[in-house]
């Protein structure tokens, strides 16, 4: 179950740097998730060399050597006999019968205020906030603030990476990688602490058509009609995917959030004063994170609400 989380941090962050890098200043939201699930589905009927370079994509190349010994088959179908009964167990601890969510969040946490929200020009927009306890990195190397809200009983969380001081949001974008990730949001580094919480109140509906991505990240065979290889799906020839598309929508007000589809020298934690402040009125990342599994639903980037 650790390796699945980490290829799907892994495929979250590829698919964010090609938006980013295509949609400059732009707003973004997708769900990680339900891409990796969806492109997995299609794994199950792809063969040879269509089959691998999907699971290189997803980062389901890695996984095969720490599976259970009863996941494993001797398929020419690669790793997929292998994946998918843990995407199952994985699927499973996401939609469990009491879980209070059916991955749309919703919760009471904010009263409203209204601040300016920064992106080259200021904008008036309305501002939620919050004094509670929440875990809180302060990161030296870029300097940010990595805030950390609960929402279901601490069942799912949003991770919150604001620049702080002279840093801007592109240094935080180019350190970005599982290992920074890793550090910025590791539980050493999360400490409980009395904060002051500012976010801006905002909505995103976005829809992505994702061919030209996913064949710049190596998932090329599977579109074109000549070289793919979908015979698990049907015998015969000709079957390729035509276009993909991901649409994700997201809603940050005072109801709460509803969305539907280690050590080192950079990070320090710091003596704060009694209550810290995080005043998210400048452009910020987000993730929405399943907490036991460590899996990341849905990823983000506000430039401007």
């Amino acid at each position: 179950m650790a390796s699945l989380s980490i290829a799907n941090v892994e495929f979250c962050l590829d698919v964010f740097k090609e938006l980013n890098s295509n949609n400059i200043g732009d707003n973004i939201f997708f769900s990680p998730l339900s891409l990796l699930y969806a492109l997995s589905m299609l794994l199950l009927g792809a063969r040879g060399n269509c089959a691998e370079q999907i699971e290189k994509v997803l980062h389901f190349n890695h996984i095969a050597e720490s599976l259970k010994p009863e996941f494993k088959d001797s398929s020419k179908c690669s790793q997929t006999g292998r994946i998918h009964p843990e995407l199952g167990v994985l699927f499973s601890q996401l939609n469990q019968p009491d879980s209070n969510y059916t991955l749309s969040i919703a919760n009471r946490l904010y009263g409203t205020k209204a601040k300016a929200f920064h992106q080259g020009k200021s904008v008036i927009v309305d501002m939620m906030y919050q004094t509670g306890t929440f875990k809180l990195a302060f990161i030296k190397e870029p300097r940010m603030q990595v805030l950390e809200l609960p929402y279901i009983n601490k069942q799912l969380s949003m991770i919150i990476l604001l620049p702080v001081g002279t840093a801007d949001l592109e240094q935080i974008e180019k350190q970005l990688n599982l290992k920074t990730f890793s550090e910025w949001t590791s539980t050493s580094n999360m400490v409980e602490r009395e904060v002051d919480v500012h976010i801006p109140r905002f909505k995103l509906d976005i829809k992505y058509e994702l061919n030209s991505l996913l064949k710049s990240l190596g998932m090329t065979d599977v579109f074109s009609q000549i070289k793919a290889d979908l015979s698990g799906i049907s015998p015969g020839k000709g079957l390729y995917l035509s276009k993909v598309i991901h649409k994700a929508y997201v809603d940050v007000n005072e109801e709460g959030t509803e969305a539907a589809a280690a050590t080192g020298e950079n990070v320090v934690v710091k003596r704060l004063p009694i209550r810290a402040q995080f005043m998210a009125n400048h452009p910020f990342l987000f993730f929405i994170r399943h907490v036991r599994t460590n899996t990341i639903l849905f990823c983000g980037k506000l430039t401007s609400p």
